[in-house]
């Protein structure tokens, strides 16, 4: 039969899982304060919008999810964000609409895009080389859980989590091993033997 996990096991295991999910939500915050971007995680990437120009339709410091795709499933009207070569803005990433249908130059694919503001003018043409992904949707709460880890309040607040669940793993590893240490002094002591009765003779 299965042994069952007693309270301080699951408590454990819980913690950790915690502490690993804020460390990697920490990460990803600075990770895309400094670059723009993340990594992409099987094709979908993560991005946070930095300009106004793409108002109304998406505010600054919006989080949003891109799914690469193909050249050709990139339509007049999409959503697209690719790294800029040229300009002021060289270096960065942009997220700006499709305006015209795209086109396909000698195997190669090219994009007008243009942001949502009104007074946003047409960007440079960009290759698709340079596409990111396709915008799929936005996260609303996460620009609440950047703006607040980005704070000297949320640095605090990640600091004390981190020195809270290391001390209760801590704890319990010195429990743990408290725990381990009397059952080997109980299995190696040696027992005391049992006398055995004597038959008295009649």
């Amino acid at each position: 039969m299965k042994k069952k996990r007693g309270p301080r096991k699951v408590a454990g295991i819980v913690s950790t899982v915690f502490l690993i999910i804020v460390i990697a939500v920490v990460v990803l915050i600075f990770i895309t304060r400094i670059t723009g971007h993340v990594p992409s995680v099987f094709g979908f990437s993560v991005f946070r919008v930095q300009t106004d120009s793409m108002t109304p339709t998406l505010e600054v410091g919006d989080v949003i999810i891109d799914k690469k795709i193909a050249p050709e499933d990139i339509k007049k009207g999409d959503i697209i964000t690719y790294d800029c070569l040229n300009g002021e803005l060289a270096g960065q990433t942009i997220t700006h609409r499709v305006v015209t249908e795209p086109e396909c130059r000698n195997g190669t694919y090219y994009y007008q895009t243009q942001g949502d503001r009104a007074d946003s003018q047409l960007d440079a043409v960009i290759s698709y080389d340079q596409v990111e992904g396709k915008y799929i949707k936005k996260i609303p709460w996460m620009n609440h859980v950047y703006s607040f880890f980005l704070s000297p309040y949320g640095l605090i607040t990640f600091i004390f989590i981190i020195l809270v669940l290391f001390g209760y793993e801590m704890i319990a590893l010195v429990v743990s091993y408290k725990s381990i240490d009397e059952k080997d002094d109980d299995y190696y002591e040696p027992k005391p033997k049992k006398q055995s009765k004597k038959r008295k003779k009649k």
